[in-house]
């Protein structure tokens, strides 16, 4: 794609990795659209699920870093937390974004913990990342079985009243597309 196809000025190339951890797939959307965004704007982008990692990956290769992970019983996913306390000292180095995602990012009486659940992960990790984006996922009662769905009523909806406006997908995705816009230009 040529810069006046995109409506962006063209960067100088990097080669970013993205590595995503998803539980429902929200966040591998979102690690999707995030790698095709660096993409159209003419850097070489890799994109892995942190659960499939393939052994031997030189991390040195890369420029920058974007790291997205969703949020589940007040932690982020596992295989995200190895892999950049594993990787924290060259994340370090590095132009890095982390995303998180989860419904707390959307909800009023929620954001604090959003918040503070970015705060445990760095915490514990180590890493400092250069951009930090709070992203809201997606809820899909029908996918979950009822003792699922009564916790997920439950934190997004504290007061219990029945309210059926809570299914859907809560991603922003001009608050993601004006994030990684903002990371590209400070990560060149």
């Amino acid at each position: 794609m040529r810069q006046s196809d995109t409506g962006r000025s063209r960067l100088a190339a990097m080669s970013i990795l993205i590595v995503y951890g998803t539980t429902e797939g929200q966040t591998r959307k979102i690690a999707d659209r995030t790698a095709q965004q660096a993409f159209r704007c003419g850097h070489e982008v890799s994109l892995l699920d942190s659960a499939q990692l393939p052994p031997g990956l030189n991390f040195h290769l890369y420029q920058a870093f974007i790291i997205a992970a969703s949020v589940h019983q007040q932690c982020h996913q596992e295989t995200i937390t190895n892999f950049v306390a594993a990787h924290h000292k060259l994340l370090n180095t590095k132009p890095s974004a982390f995303i998180s995602v989860s419904l707390s990012a959307v909800l009023e009486h929620a954001k604090g913990d959003a918040e503070r659940y970015v705060d445990t992960f760095v915490n514990a990790t180590g890493w400092r990342p250069t951009r930090t984006l709070l992203l809201g996922g997606a809820f899909r009662a029908t996918e979950y079985d009822y003792f699922q769905q009564q916790i997920v009523r439950l934190v997004t909806n504290p007061s219990g009243k029945a309210n059926n406006e809570l299914e859907g997908e809560f991603t922003d995705w001009s608050a993601l597309e004006a994030f990684v816009d903002e990371f590209l230009v400070v990560a060149a």
